[in-house]
């Protein structure tokens, strides 16, 4: 009875933690859109603002014309914003056109950005899998770019989908200067984005493998059982 009572009891700790973890988590998140929110969007439109009473006082042609082409370009700007932050929300391009596009997306996403190459090999189109493995799959590729681009002064991504073991696996290898796993797990700071990743899996029924050693890059293994029809 008494080892029940101190399982029961490290059950609920561990419970209370798993709750702790993930409230941090979601708090992070709203953190940093609520910056991003401000510091870009909100910043842009009142640039926007200023600069439209400016050429309400214009009295040159030319002058407004001028004016208004840079505006223009200010608007496709902050609009390109808007629709990053709205796809790292909820990514609705995995409803329109599937989890290969979006992983594609992501790829050419940080490639465009920080010059990092992505090479992304799609080895199965997976046009049936359920959307909840589909969005699980994707916040995961999602986050382990994140992580490379963040952290692992890497120069080269390999993202691999594909069939394995009567499921679906993503690969995310790279060959930056890697780090110590366990610390990193140890530490809450750095390991809210593992303990993300793991949790997205675990609802769908998956697995996270992360392999990684100091000088030697990381491979991000997420492994995702599924019905033998929807790997066609």
């Amino acid at each position: 009875m008494t080892q029940q009572v101190a399982e029961l009891e490290a059950y609920r700790v561990g419970a209370r933690a798993l709750a702790a973890r993930i409230l941090s988590a979601q708090e992070a998140e709203r953190v940093r859109v609520s910056r991003e929110l401000h510091d870009d969007t909100g910043q842009a439109l009142t640039l926007l603002l200023v600069r439209l009473q400016l050429v309400e006082n214009m009295s040159s042609e030319s002058e407004v014309r001028r004016e208004l082409a840079e505006l223009r370009a200010l608007v496709g700007e902050t609009l390109d914003g808007v629709r990053r932050l709205a796809v790292h929300l909820g990514p609705s391009m995995l409803e329109d056109l599937g989890l290969g596009p979006g992983l594609e997306w992501l790829a050419d996403r940080v490639h465009a950005e920080t010059g990092i190459t992505v090479d992304l090999r799609l080895d199965c189109e997976c046009a049936h899998v359920s959307p909840e493995i589909r969005l699980a799959i994707f916040r995961v590729g999602q986050e382990a770019l994140t992580n490379v681009v963040r952290h692992s002064g890497a120069k080269r991504v390999t993202m691999r989908l594909a069939h394995a073991d009567a499921g679906l696996e993503l690969s995310v290898d790279d060959d930056g200067h890697g780090f110590d796993v366990d610390a990193a797990r140890a530490r809450p700071t750095s390991s809210v984005g593992l303990f993300g990743m793991q949790e997205r899996l675990a609802l769908v029924g998956g697995e996270l493998e992360i392999r990684s050693r100091v000088g030697g890059g990381t491979q991000v293994r997420a492994k995702v059982p599924i019905r033998e029809e929807a790997l066609t």
